[in-house]
Formats: C-alpha cells, structure tokens, sequence
C-alpha cells in the first residue's frame, strides 16, 4: 500500500508540474528565432519589456495613392511582438472616396470593423455563399 501510494504521489507531482507549466502568461515574438508553422517562439520572459505590448503605428494614416485608392497598415504578430500566439491581428484601413478592398478570405479567422470616420460598404461570404452586406456609419 505504501508503494502505491508513493507512485500515485510521484505521478500526481508530475502532472500538476507540468500542467502548470505549460500555461504561460503570454508568447512574445522572438524575432531572432525562425518564424514557423505556429508562428515565431517565444521570447524568453527576462528579456521581454513593456515595449513589446505597445505598438504605435496605427497612428498614422496609409498612403492610399494607389489603384485601389485603400492602404491597409497591419498589426500582426509580424509587426506587434506582444499579439503573437494569441490568434489576433489588428490592421489599419485608409480609404479615398471609392476605395476598395479586393475580396478576400481569412481562413478559420473573424474580422471587425469600426469606422472612425465616412462611410464604408462591408460585407462577407458565408460558408453557405450567403452574401451579407452593410453599410457602416
């Protein structure tokens, strides 16, 4: 019985130790490290600064001089350290009158949209090719 109750402990003390660690607070990119499958690896948590969870350039407005008259400026994980792994993105989008996004797919994602300011005609596909379109204030 003694035995039994040694090996359950030791089994019970492995589990919650490596469940435990396992849960981490946050993934901030390595861009030092490859970039793959599952995104880049973290960056070790001594070297990881405030700096890495602020991101400032959606502040400024895209250059939309182009033939779809739109600029979009991303927030991925690319570009922001501290969104890696979390399964988000932020972007920017800059629009002249009659600008356009070209249809699209974001594969197993969900996109939102706030308009600051104008007019935008949005809509999406639905897996059933439901058209569903909105005009958004």
């Amino acid at each position: 019985m003694k035995i039994v109750l040694t090996i359950f402990l030791i089994i019970f003390s492995l589990v919650i130790t490596f469940s435990q660690a396992s849960v981490v607070d946050f993934c901030v990119a390595d861009y030092t490290a490859p970039n793959g499958p599952a995104g880049y690896s973290c960056k070790s948590p001594a070297k990881v600064t405030v700096d890495d969870f602020v991101y400032s350039g959606l502040g400024k407005v895209g250059n939309t001089s182009n033939i779809i008259k739109a600029a979009v400026t991303p927030a991925f994980d690319a570009q922001f350290a501290g969104v890696n792994g979390l399964g988000i993105s932020v972007a920017r989008l800059d629009f002249e009158p009659d600008g356009v996004v070209p249809l699209h797919t974001h594969p197993g994602a969900s996109e939102v949209i706030v308009v600051v300011q104008g007019t935008l005609c949005a809509g999406f596909v639905s897996s059933e090719n439901k058209v569903y379109i909105k005009t958004l204030r």
